[in-house]
Parts: structure tokens; sequence; C-alpha cells
């Protein structure tokens, strides 16, 4: 008894270790990438920008004094911080590059969005519906299509966008496509394990099955004796 508890403490502490963090390292503490450090530039420029702002910085803190004294002391150091690293080039365009795909992933979202709504203007059925016949939201759902419309054929008509919002979309494609494949591959992989088991589980009853008929049999036989 003694021996199956010492053993199961053990399983269960090698599983806790092994889950660990995948994002961290041996230390503990998260790794840092490129793309982590061009988000930290963007949250340091942001809160530089609060501070500079007596407007925002008064609304974001209720024209709380000590608050306000604390987010200019924060943004003090945070505008040192980003004079460091602005200093290296090759972070500098790096982030650049991580900031343009980032941009152009969000207005290929937008033209999904403008499109969406441009779509279900000119679907007088799908309007109803989703306005629940009231004429009023009806006019106002279409006379916002139709500036959506005059935006999405400004940003249709630049080819680059376009060409790179294909290229997004079909690479999402790809990458779900393969997630699908390997989900029916685990899913089959387990179908056929599931089967093993049941085959291997129904010939063991078997065996203990006719293993309990003999000894039923041998027991009659000394009965009679």
């Amino acid at each position: 008894m003694q021996f199956s508890s010492l053993f199961f403490s053990l399983v269960l502490a090698t599983a806790v270790v092994a889950k660990g963090d995948k994002n961290s390292t041996s230390t503990g503490t998260k790794a840092v990438t490129d793309k982590s450090m061009c988000k930290e530039m963007s949250s340091l420029n942001q809160l530089v920008k609060l501070a500079s702002n007596e407007t925002k910085l008064a609304d974001k803190t209720k024209n709380n004094a000590t608050k306000i004294a604390d987010i200019q002391a924060k943004a003090s150091d945070a505008s040192t911080k980003l004079t460091t690293m602005s200093s290296n080039t090759t972070l500098m365009s790096t982030c650049a590059v991580i900031d343009a795909a980032a941009k152009t992933d969000d207005e290929c979202q937008s033209m999904k969005s403008l499109q969406k709504l441009v779509s279900l203007a000119g679907n007088d059925t799908a309007l109803a519906d989703k306005a629940k016949n009231n004429q009023t939201k009806i006019d106002a759902i279409k006379g916002l299509a139709t500036k959506a419309q005059t935006k999405l054929d400004a940003m249709t008509s630049n080819s680059t966008l376009t060409t790179a919002c294909d290229s997004i979309k079909s690479s999402k494609a790809s990458k779900n496509g393969t997630k699908d494949a390997a989900a029916s591959a685990s899913a089959a992989g387990a179908s056929a394990s599931s089967t093993a088991k049941a085959k291997s589980a129904a010939s063991m009853l078997n065996a203990r099955v006719g293993l309990l008929s003999s000894f039923v049999l041998v027991a009659a036989g000394m009965m009679m004796l």
C-alpha cells in the first residue's frame, strides 16, 4: 500500500513538471522575442502620448492628481527606454515590418466587414430580418452601406492591398486545412486505438469466462465424487 501511494505521488509530480509553460524559458520567465519587444515599444509609446495629452490624461485619471503624477513619472522612464530601444536599427526595421503586416491584416479585415455590410444592404430579405422590419433601421443600414461601398471601392482599387489580402486568405486556409488534416488523422488514430483496446478487452473477457467455466466444471465434478 505504501509503495502504491509513493508511485502515484511520483507520477503526479512528474506530470505537473512536464506540463510546464510553452512560452517560458527554463528559468520560468517568458522568452524575449522581436515581436514582444515591438509590442513593448508600442505600449511605451502609448504611455508617453497619454502623458503628453493633458485632456486625455485628466479624463483617464478623473483629474486625480496622484494618478496623473504617477503616469507622468512612468512616462518619463518609458521615454528614456524608448530612446535606447530606438537606437537599435535592426529592431526598428523588424518592428516596421511587423507593424506593416499587422496594419495590412487590419485593412483586410476592414474590407471583409465592409463587404458584409454592402451585401446585407443589397439583400432585402436579410436586411428586413436584421432590422426586424423597422424601416428607420433599414434606411440607416442602407445609408451606412452606401458610405461603406465608397470606402470599399477605394480600398479594392489598391492592387497591392488586394494581393496581400488574397495571400493572407490563402495562408489562413492552408493552415486550417493542415489543422483539419491533423485532427482527422488524430481522430482516426484514436478510433483505431479504441478498436484495438476493445478487441483486447473482449479477448481477455473471453479468456476469463473460459477459465471460470473450467473451474465450474471441475467443482461440479468434485461434488459428484
